[in-house]
C-alpha cells in the first residue's frame, strides 16, 4: 500500500496531477480547501479545518476497505481512519492558541489516540512542523520527547530507522522555508509500526517549484490481518 503525505501549499486542483502521478492508495494533504476534497470521485476522502480554504484532507483513491473515527475536541489538524486494517492518524500540525502549538498539539494528538496507534499496525503521518533542534522552545513537550513517547507506543520513524540516524541531524530536509535552499528543515515525519516499508522523500530539484514542502512517498509491505480498533461513534470533522 503506497501512502503519500504532502503539503502542496494550496492550490491542490492544479497540483492534483503530481499527487496522482505518485499512484497513491492514499494521499495526506496539509493546506488543501474542503472543497477540492469534496469534489474528489475518489472512494474514500476526509477532510478538517477551521478555515474552508486550508484544512487537512485525506483522499483514498483505491478500492480497499476504508474507516473514518472520531476525531474527538478539535486539535489543528488531525484525521484518524483505518485503510485495509492499518490505523493512520493523518497530521497537520500548527497553532491552535499560544499555549497549544505545532509539537504540543502533536502530544496531544497522541495521547488521545494512544489506543488506536498501539494497535499493529498503525501509521502517524503528515506534517508535524517540528525537529529536535527546536526543543528548548517547547519545554515539557517538545519533539524529544515526541519521539520518545512515540517509541513507548512501538511506532518508529521510518525516515529514521532506514538511516540509522538521530532527529535532528537529518542531512534530507522535507521543508523549505521561503524556499530558499539554506532554510531547510526535517518536519515531516511517517512514524509506523506492525509493518516494514519503504520511504522516499521528493527532492528539492523535483518539487520545490510547487511547495515549500517535500513529499513523503511510504510503500508499506503486505501485511497480516491487524486486530480489530474499536473506535467511538463518529462525529462530522468539520469545523
Amino acid at each position: 500500500m503506497r501512502i503519500v503525505s504532502w503539503n502542496c501549499a494550496m492550490g491542490y486542483a492544479k497540483k492534483r496531477w503530481l499527487v496522482e502521478a505518485l499512484q497513491p492508495d492514499v494521499a495526506v494533504l496539509p493546506e488543501v480547501s474542503q472543497k477540492h476534497i469534496a469534489e474528489t470521485d475518489a472512494p474514500f476522502n476526509a477532510w478538517i479545518g477551521s478555515n474552508p480554504h486550508k484544512g487537512l484532507g485525506v483522499i483514498g483513491f483505491t478500492d480497499r476497505s476504508y474507516v473514518l473515527h472520531d476525531a474527538g475536541r478539535l486539535l489543528p489538524w488531525h484525521i484518524p481512519f483505518t485503510v485495509d486494517g492499518v490505523n493512520i492518524v493523518a497530521l497537520w500540525a500548527h497553532v491552535r492558541d499560544k499555549d497549544l502549538k505545532y509539537v504540543r498539539v502533536t502530544h496531544e494528538v497522541v495521547d488521545r489516540h494512544a489506543d488506536f496507534l498501539s494497535s499493529a499496525p498503525s501509521l502517524l503521518i503528515g506534517d508535524f512542523n517540528s525537529n529536535t533542534i527546536w526543543d528548548r522552545e517547547h519545554p515539557g513537550r517538545n519533539h524529544s520527547l515526541l519521539v520518545d513517547k512515540l517509541h513507548g507506543l512501538g511506532l518508529r520513524s521510518v525516515h529514521h530507522r532506514t538511516e540509522g540516524i538521530a532527529h535532528g541531524v537529518e542531512i534530507t530536509k522535507t521543508y523549505y522555508h521561503t524556499k530558499k535552499l539554506h532554510f531547510g528543515h526535517h518536519i515531516d515525519y511517517a512514524f509506523l509500526r506492525g509493518a516494514s516499508a519503504t520511504l522516499e522523500i521528493g527532492r528539492h530539484e523535483d518539487w520545490l517549484q510547487f511547495s515549500d514542502h517535500m513529499p513523503l512517498i511510504l510503500d508499506i509491505e503486505p501485511l497480516q490481518r491487524a486486530s480489530v480498533y474499536a473506535a467511538p461513534a463518529l462525529e462530522s470533522p468539520h469545523a
